[in-house]
This record gives structure tokens, sequence and C-alpha cells, in this order.
């Protein structure tokens, strides 16, 4: 299964609703953030909001880099190394790359 790059909040908040994950950071680092279960939630994690896990996004630059089974936040660089189908969807300054349909990340 190929893995996809998007920047889209919106379709980054359907795949964590779809596999039941919500944002959490590390309590000594809030910039270091994922996606994770209830039973993979850690004792050094907080859960935060969707403002605060999307934060490093746009300050960092990061990415997320999925396939339907899973996904993390990764820079473009490490998305750019792996193999994966183009950037999707706009997220303010995080996305320098041409938009793309939904029907082309579906297809």
């Amino acid at each position: 299964m190929s893995k996809k790059v998007t920047t889209d909040h919106g379709e980054i908040i359907h795949f964590a609703g779809r596999h039941h994950l919500f944002p959490v950071a590390r309590k000594d680092d809030p910039t270091r953030v994922r996606l994770t279960s209830r039973e993979d939630l850690s004792d050094e994690e907080t859960r935060v909001g969707w403002p605060a896990y999307f934060r490093p996004f746009i300050d960092r630059r990061l990415v997320f880099l999925y396939d339907e089974a899973s996904g993390q936040a990764v820079s473009r660089a490490e998305a750019d190394a792996s193999p994966a189908e183009g950037p999707a969807g706009p997220a303010g300054e995080a996305s320098t790359a041409p938009q793309q349909s939904r029907r082309d990340l579906q297809g």
C-alpha cells in the first residue's frame, strides 16, 4: 500500500477519527506531537487540542505521512525520502507543493 503525504488539517483529523486517535504532546516538549489511542498513551504525554497539534506543522513545516493503517508527522525531507504519493491540500504556510484534488489522493 502506497503512502500519502498531506498538510491538510481536515484530512488529518478525519484520518484520526477513522482510527480512533487523538492528538498528544510530550509533557517536557509540547512541540513533539503525535496521534495516539488510549491504549498507547504514555505517562510522558498529555492530550492536546488540534490547534496545539498543528502548530509544529506550521512552525517546523511538517507533513503527515500515512497509509490506511498508520500515520506520522515527519519533516518534508523525511517524506520525500519515503515512497509516497505527492503532497496534498493547503494547510497555510506548511504546504509548498501544488494542490491536488481529493480524487487524486484516493485513486
